[in-house]
């Protein structure tokens, strides 16, 4: 495993593609906070995690083109053919993912750092910024292990098409059950009268959601991994505490799995 780690470092080091994005996610961190901070009316906080919300796609992208030269160049093949077990390759890969990802994250979380002049520091105060650091680094975990799996179990073509439709399909997931969540408990519409429009008595929104089902949709919010940054793009973080047991099992029960079916499939 150290030595496997050890090669995917030094590659990681020399990737081109790996050291372009790390800057472009610095420069866009660094434009759209520039953007937003100009309403001085509102805190840092309210827009210093706008692009987590996108993150899942910066990392779906390197996850494609990382595995894709695994397989395009034969590396793994070649990485058994020494004497490495196949669960040592599986998790060299995903470790090497998540710290690029990481790396990723913290370019982002710093390009935002050029908003505190001129908003001041973060209202949340460190316990709060500290929280939500730690999800960050959780869902990138949660990320990290459902794009290795993907990647490593498809053939080349098909794994970088499938990684970047599965980025997508978690990101509308994660809006969906939004916007369930989001919906008012009461809705009023707008009638006509003798002195014009007025609004209406309140009544109970059908579409509500209440009940099991809420708790339901709160807890699947909190797990995907595309719910935890659309929660954090809006300053929504309630329970961090069941975010982050949720992106362990997310992670650990994906690593398992995979590892199960790598160890089956045929790389000839």
């Amino acid at each position: 495993m150290r030595n496997l780690l050890h090669a995917n470092l030094s590659r990681l080091r020399r990737d081109g593609t790996f050291w372009f994005m790390l800057v472009l996610i610095f420069a866009c961190s660094v434009g759209t906070m520039l953007l937003w901070g100009r309403n001085v009316a509102e805190s840092l906080d309210h827009y210093y995690f706008r692009l987590s919300a996108y993150m899942g796609l910066y990392f779906a992208i390197f996850a494609a083109l990382f595995l894709n030269t695994e397989y395009s160049e034969g590396t793994i093949r070649n990485k058994l053919a020494v004497g490495h077990v196949r669960r040592d390759v599986y998790l060299a890969n995903y470790f090497t993912l998540l710290l690029a990802s990481l790396c990723f994250a913290a370019a982002w979380l710093a390009g935002g750092c050029v908003g505190i002049p001129c908003l001041g520091t973060w209202r949340m105060g460190p316990a709060g910024l500290a929280i939500y650091v730690l999800v960050a680094a959780g869902f990138t975990a949660s990320y990290c292990a459902i794009y290795t799996c993907a990647g490593m179990l498809l053939d080349r073509r098909s794994a970088q098409v499938s990684i970047l439709v599965i980025s997508l399909v978690l990101l509308l997931a994660a809006s969906s059950v939004d916007n369930a969540l989001s919906e008012p408990e009461f809705s009023s519409g707008i009638v006509m009268t003798m002195d014009g429009m007025q609004m209406a008595d309140p009544e109970p929104n059908p579409r509500y959601v209440t009940g099991a089902m809420r708790t339901v949709l709160e807890v699947v919010m909190d797990t995907l991994p595309s719910g935890q940054s659309a929660l954090m793009t809006m300053t929504k973080i309630a329970t961090p505490v069941r975010m982050l047991v949720c992106d362990v099992l997310v992670s650990i029960c994906v690593t398992g799995a995979g590892l199960a079916l790598f160890r089956r499939k045929d790389l000839k």
